[in-house]
Formats: C-alpha cells, structure tokens, sequence
C-alpha cells in the first residue's frame, strides 16, 4: 500500500491546464514512463527530484476540487472565501510534502496503464484511467479519476489506490478530526506530520 502510495505521489503537481479527453491515456503514460526514469537514475536528490517530477504532470491534478472534496459540503460550505483559499493552500501543501516523503519508498517498481473506462455519474461523465503498478512480489491496482473542469479540460479529482479512495481517506479522517477540533487545528495539524 505504501509502495502503491508513494507512485501515486509521485505523479502529483500543482497549476497550468488539463488534458483534452483522447490525451488522457497517451500523455499519462508519457509523464509516467518519465518519472520511473528519472527514479531509475543516479541522482536521487529528493529537492530536485520532486521539483522535475511536478514540473512534468503541471496541472493534471484539480487540488481545488481535490481539497473541497477532502472537507466534504457541509465543512466546505462554511467556510468563507479566504478560509477556503487557506485550506486549499495548506491541503496542497501537505500533499506535496507527503510526496517528497514518499520518494524515499521507490525501488524499481513499474506502472502499466491497463484501460480507461468512461462512468457517467448523473449528468456528468468521469474518465477512470486504470493502472497497476508492478512491484516484485506483487501487483497495486491504481485508478486516476477524471473529470471535465469545462475551463480546464480533463483533470484528476480522485485517486482509488488498491480499490480505496485516497479522497474519501481523507474525508473520513478529517470527518473525524473535526468532530473534536477547529478548522485552525485541522489546518496547523496539515502543516505539520503525517497521522491525526
């Protein structure tokens, strides 16, 4: 699971534009190859690694979304513009951080993209990009889940790592945490390690 985690991680980045709906697969399977690579080489400066690693999958990721989602609508909906601009900002922060953590876990594993599958979820349509990362002893069904931005195009909103949802993960434990703290706790607690 961690191992499964850590390949998650490293295709996350940050900004620019999605992906036109025929690019999903082709152009995640270009970024992926590239960043096995860059794992694969000599220099495993971690600063540089990740600074390369989130320059190349630039704005496939909706962290807006991704963080609204984590919060779910009833704490979402209560906050105030600048409380959602401040929780979006440390959410991306504690991804990014949770990232370069993660580096260190990487040992020659390999992603296959395997399928991409189109879901229609009421209105809307979803892309699900199915993947599997090889390891030695065992294999991690990874599934990138897609959505229309409109503005943006295609861009990942979800992340299902061995048929679990890394959003709802989070939902559950912020759910949680919030049961007993403020919004200013979750967000000092997102700053700092990596258990509730």
């Amino acid at each position: 699971m961690i191992r499964a985690l850590s390949i998650f991680m490293l295709c996350c980045s940050f900004a620019y534009s999605g992906l036109l709906k025929d690019e999903i697969k082709p152009v995640m399977q270009e970024k992926i190859d590239y960043v096995i690579k860059i794992l694969q080489g000599e220099n495993l400066d971690k600063a540089l690694l990740s600074n390369d690693i989130f320059e190349q999958f630039n704005g496939m990721f909706d962290f807006p979304l991704m963080a609204r989602l984590s919060l779910g609508p009833k704490q979402w909906n209560s906050l105030n513009e600048k409380e959602k601009d401040r929780y979006i900002t440390h959410f991306v922060g504690r991804m990014k951080r949770s990232f370069i953590q993660r580096l260190e876990l990487y040992s020659d594993e390999i992603m296959v993209i395997k399928d991409t599958k189109e879901v229609t979820a009421g209105s809307a349509t979803r892309i699900y990009l199915v993947t599997e990362l090889v390891g030695k002893e065992k294999n991690y069904p990874i599934v990138y889940k897609f959505h229309n931005s409109q503005k943006d195009g295609w861009m990942i909103y979800d992340v299902d790592i061995l048929d679990v949802s890394l959003i709802q993960t989070y939902r559950a434990q912020f759910d949680s945490y919030l049961d007993a703290h403020s919004l200013d706790n979750l967000i000092a607690w997102l700053d700092e390690d990596e258990t509730l």
